[in-house]
């Protein structure tokens, strides 16, 4: 097992070079939160001897995290990847199913800085977007992410008389809080599929998030989608195991930068919904950013709806009896 530690963290310099954001003090605003993830992946029920390929998605460094002293464990060495259209990265991992069950840990460390914007100055200092710049990729509708005549009827009467981005999007917000309702008993929950978020108003947050996109891409304002790991709200002592993915939304304002939105959790605590409106708590930690993800190296199968959970295949067909856990260790002082 050591060795895979050092093929895998070697991996960081051969994939990336000088170039990688790994190590960069890039973060603004106060420390908020640190912790420690520990994340198992173990594919059950393997064909001893098939070949297998098996992707598991990865943190990596933004304005709003700092990932360090990741290390990885596996029966045989991977290589950190990034894939093309978003930039998420993961670890591929290959070779032939040497037992009938195989688990691979990685582990790292996440300090969490504050996020939160001030609403007031990206309103009066927005400037007119610029056309065919890097935010043309959040324009972009996904398979379960487009806009359906209702979507821009309603993002048309919302909007009426609304000039700022903010505003815009406040109401898009204030719209969904009204129209749905966090609630994960029924058929079709948490695929972020615009038709059902909208024809039976109940979900969980990739439903939410999904229609708060929609909504946004009728209006054009760039929006994006992401995925996480998601901890408890208050420090506890000791690991815990979490209870599973979280996700949330960022729109973005000409000229000032992204504005992050969680509006499933603002339906579960409705009297902090001002405060999930362009704040984020720091008890996450992002994995990806996008839907329809096409992995390094490419898969088989058809791009991932979304990628929070790893992700295999054996003899080029989809794998799924692969389960992954994650577990969360609050450090100290944070």
């Amino acid at each position: 097992m050591k060795l895979n530690h050092v093929v895998l963290l070697l991996s960081l310099v051969v994939v990336f070079g000088c170039n990688t954001t790994s190590y960069k003090s890039i973060q603004v605003g106060d420390l908020e939160r640190s912790f420690h993830i520990r994340y198992v992946t173990s594919m059950k029920d393997c064909p001893l001897g098939a070949d297998f390929r098996l992707w598991i998605p990865v943190p990596q460094d933004d304005i709003h995290q700092k990932i360090t002293n990741m290390a990885v464990t596996g029966p045989v060495p991977g290589s950190l990847n990034r894939e093309a259209k978003y930039g998420n990265l993961m670890y591929y991992f290959e070779g032939a199913c040497s037992a009938s069950q195989m688990d691979f840990t990685v582990e790292y460390d996440v300090a969490r800085h504050e996020y939160s914007i001030d609403q007031k100055t990206y309103r009066q200092n927005e400037s007119n977007p610029i056309q065919g710049d890097e935010m043309d990729i959040y324009l972009k509708p996904s398979t379960l992410c487009f806009v359906t005549p209702q979507v821009k009827n309603e993002s048309a009467r919302l909007t009426e008389g609304i000039e700022s981005t903010i505003g815009k999007a406040r109401a898009f917000y204030d719209h969904i809080l009204d129209k749905m309702t966090y609630d994960k008993n029924h058929k079709g929950w948490g695929r972020g599929d615009i038709i059902h978020a909208c024809d039976i108003g109940k979900g969980n947050c990739t439903d939410f998030h999904t229609y708060f996109t929609a909504l946004c891409l009728a209006d054009e304002i760039p929006s994006r989608f992401q995925i996480g790991m998601w901890g408890r709200y208050d420090v506890v002592n000791g690991e815990y195991k979490t209870k599973g993915y979280h996700c949330w939304a960022e729109f973005h304002v000409a000229g000032q930068g992204w504005v992050p939105v969680d509006i499933s959790e603002a339906d579960r605590s409705i009297a902090n919904k001002d405060k999930f409106f362009g704040s984020h708590t720091g008890n996450r930690v992002t994995l990806n950013t996008g839907r329809d993800i096409i992995l390094s190296p490419a898969q088989s199968g058809a791009p991932l709806n979304y990628f929070v959970n790893p992700y295999a295949e054996i003899g080029n067909t989809s794998f799924s009896s692969v389960k992954s856990n994650c577990f969360w260790t609050d450090i100290p002082g944070s």
